[in-house]
Order: C-alpha cells, then structure tokens, then sequence
C-alpha cells in the first residue's frame, strides 16, 4: 500500500502537481467545526492527574487501559464484541459509541464504568472524563484548515480535493473528519453485517443499521477499519465506504489519493491530560 501510494504521489510531483486543493471557503464551511471543550464543569489539573492514574488503575473488573492503550490514541486494534474507537479527540465528536448512541462524554463514561468494570463512582466519572476531555492531538491538518496552505503538499491537498469529490466529507467532515453525525451503513448498497448498530440501543426499526461516521481524523494509525473490526487495509475501506455509502465505484488513483490525504490527517502530535 505504502509503496503505491509512494509512486502515485511521485507521479504527481513528476508532472508539476501544484494542486492548490480546494477553495478557502469551501474548505471553511466542511471543516472547520471544532469542539474544541467538553461542555461540563470545569476540569481542574488535579482531577485530570486523577483521570490520568483512574485509567489505568483496575477499577472493578478492568482498567480502561485494558483495551485503550495509551501511546496508541487509545485503541488496542482489536475487536470486543465492537472494534475499539481510538480515545483521542473523543471529546471534539459530537456523537460517541459506535452505534451513536451517546452525545454526552461523561455519560458515555458512567455506562463504560458500570458496563464494562461494575463500577459506579461519580468521582471516577469526573476524574476521567477530565482526562478525556484532555486527550487531544494536533497536527499539520490542523495548521492547513487554520490558513496555512504549505501544511500539506500539492498531493495531499489533491487528495483532499478527492476525498471531497467522491463524497466523503458529507458524512466524514468538520475538524475530525467524522465523529458528528449517524448514517445508515449500506445506505447505497447492502452491507452485510449480524450488528444492527443504534436499533440495539433503541428497538427502533428506523434504526437499524445506523452507526456513527467515525472520525477520520486519525484512521490512518487505528486499524482495522469498520464497527466489527472486519477490514485491515485501509484502501479497501475507502472503496468499500465509496461503493456501500455513496454508490461510487473508485479508481486506484482516487483511492490512493484519498488515502495519502488521511495519513497526512493522522501525522500529529499526541498529548494526554
């Protein structure tokens, strides 16, 4: 994969590729949304230190860190019943769990805790809901929506430019590229999958099959792909979220365009707490 996308991108800077990627404005109205706080009480840094320690205590029957490993944006790569969301950034999404289910992080939390440890502990909840909510990452992304078109190269702003065409960004936009919205999966094709996404949560038959449009924002470090853990190459999730979500059959340039575009996304820095 590396090695395609390594010539597609030569390729490209062969012919005097200089591709200024999408317009200013149009790149502000899909992506600049930000979340940049959880919206709850003010975190102080000692409850942050607390949420920091809480995450990787055992509390109850398992330690967060368990399955959201730190130094990994928080994902472990495997499937436990549900593949595991990367944490990082979790609380610039404006919907949470797979299935959407969640728009509240210390919510989200509370049901983790008593879900997956046994544990109910409002002073935990606050603690590592802090944490959370400081687990941020930046990255050259972020320097290109905020002005700076040098950030990424004429390839990669090509592959933005690609990303937008197809159709991606009207699921997968705003800062994160994705985490904000519920979508049916298979929207434009059936996908065959045994999780009925949101309708476990509400018995809901207009829900069946919705999931959340994951963040993108740092797919390219976090695979496997998909709720279930199901795709370990990244160029056969863009083709299979173009062919299954939008109706779209993707040629091999477009698919390594998009996918050069979503590693120069993931190219940031980690911070915790």
């Amino acid at each position: 994969m590396k090695t395609r996308i390594l010539v597609a991108a030569l390729a490209c800077l062969a012919v005097g590729c200089a591709d200024p990627g999408p317009a200013r404005d149009h790149v502000a109205a899909l992506f600049e949304l930000d979340p940049r706080a959880f919206h709850g009480a003010p975190a102080t840094a000692a409850q942050r230190e607390l949420g920091e320690r809480l995450f990787t205590t055992r509390l109850g029957e398992a330690a967060c860190s368990d399955c959201h490993r730190l130094g990994d944006h928080g994902q472990d790569g495997r499937s436990h019943v549900r593949n595991t969301p990367a944490l990082a950034d979790v609380s610039r999404q404006l919907v949470l769990g797979w299935d959407g289910g969640e728009g509240d992080l210390g919510q989200m939390v509370a049901r983790e805790l008593r879900d997956r440890c046994r544990v109910e502990d409002a002073q935990a909840v606050a603690a590592l809901t802090a944490f959370l909510d400081g687990w941020r990452t930046r990255g050259r992304w972020d320097r290109y929506v905020e002005g700076d078109d040098g950030a990424l190269s004429g390839a990669e702003r090509h592959g933005l430019a690609t990303f937008i065409e197809v159709g991606c960004a009207a699921c997968h936009a705003g800062r994160t590229l994705g985490g904000r919205s519920r979508h049916k999966l298979g929207a434009a094709a059936p996908f065959a999958t045994v999780d009925t996404g949101l309708h476990a949560v509400t018995g809901r038959d207009a829900d069946r099959y919705f999931f959340k449009a994951p963040m993108l924002r740092l797919a390219a470090r976090t695979g496997p792909w998909l709720h279930d853990g199901s795709v370990s190459d990244l160029r056969e999730v863009v083709r299979l979220m173009a062919r299954h979500e939008l109706g779209r059959e993707v040629s091999d340039a477009q698919v390594d365009a998009i996918v050069l575009f979503l590693q120069a996304a993931a190219d940031v820095d980690e911070r915790t707490g």
